[in-house]
């Protein structure tokens, strides 16, 4: 692990090309995808998918946990990162639990470990690479809101570009274990980037709906505009379309709540920067 994020910081630039052909490569074949995953549900039945769905999911934590854990035995001055590692799989349950349709949107978070490690590797700080990461999940998102599911009465999946940071901060968590041998950055966190892009994708979508360009909910009989948040309103906490996607009562994220939660987890894993910085200064 620590060659391989050495690997990427000292050839930053191959790095990004990397992260940026995983990235499309998660993302563009998602139809031919979830064509794949009709198939295997017709032939194993949708109860047998979801919980093989969540077998693997549970296997895979578990595994991760495993190893995480082995290495912040061996290196005791990280044994803080523990608390953090505990957060986010907290996180990812009560994720599990009230924003997912089924089990097989499990997959958000592997999806996205391997990009919140890669992007830690390459920016050196945990706020950064969350920023990145949910830039990356927003990208997915909105591809699939155009394209995939174009005309039909559903939201920018904001439930979904959660998860993916989840499974982002997961990765830049387990990072942050062989975290060693690098220059912190002198740039400060909030000024960096990654960070500059989402206060920029967030202060000019406020621009537009202030000026109607975009809306928050497509409406019959909506005035002209570019682009809507969403083309579907719930009108109760819990969302339920068993034909559609899956057995699961769920609370689907309107835009403003997830933008606030998004937001508001990355706050969350900001200490992070303090910790980041300890290490790097001393040689842990």
């Amino acid at each position: 692990m620590q060659f391989l994020m050495q690997s990427l910081r000292k050839n930053r630039a191959w790095g990004w090309a990397g992260l940026i052909l995983y990235a499309c490569a998660v993302t563009f074949p998602h139809a031919p995808v979830q064509d794949i995953v009709g198939a295997i549900a017709a032939k194993i039945t949708l109860k047998r998918l979801y919980l093989v769905s969540a077998v693997i999911a549970l296997t895979m934590g578990a595994g991760l946990t495993l190893v995480f854990v082995r290495k912040l035995f061996r290196e005791p001055g990280r044994r803080v990162l523990s608390v953090f590692w505990v957060l986010t799989l907290v996180l990812m349950v009560a994720t599990w639990r009230v924003l997912f349709a089924n089990n097989t949107e499990l997959v958000h978070y592997p999806q996205y470990f391997p990009e919140g490690v890669a992007v830690l590797a390459l920016t050196l700080s945990p706020v950064e690479a969350l920023a990145w990461v949910v830039f990356f999940g927003l990208l997915d998102e909105t591809f699939q809101y155009i394209y995939v599911v174009a005309g039909r009465a559903l939201p920018l999946d904001f439930n979904d570009i959660y998860m993916d940071l989840l499974g982002g901060a997961a990765g830049v968590v387990f990072a942050m274990a062989w975290i060693g041998g690098f220059r912190m950055p002198r740039k400060k966190v909030w000024v960096r980037p990654g960070v500059v892009v989402i206060c920029g994708i967030i202060l000019t979508t406020l621009g537009l709906l202030w000026s109607g360009k975009v809306l928050m909910y497509e409406a019959p009989g909506a005035p002209p505009h570019w682009f809507a948040l969403s083309r579907l309103k719930t009108d109760t906490f819990w969302y339920f379309s068993p034909v559609i996607l899956g057995p699961h009562h769920f609370h689907e994220l309107a835009p403003l709540e997830g933008t606030i939660l998004i937001l508001a987890t990355i706050v969350l894993y900001s200490p992070l920067e303090t910790i980041l910085r300890k290490f790097l200064k001393s040689g842990h």
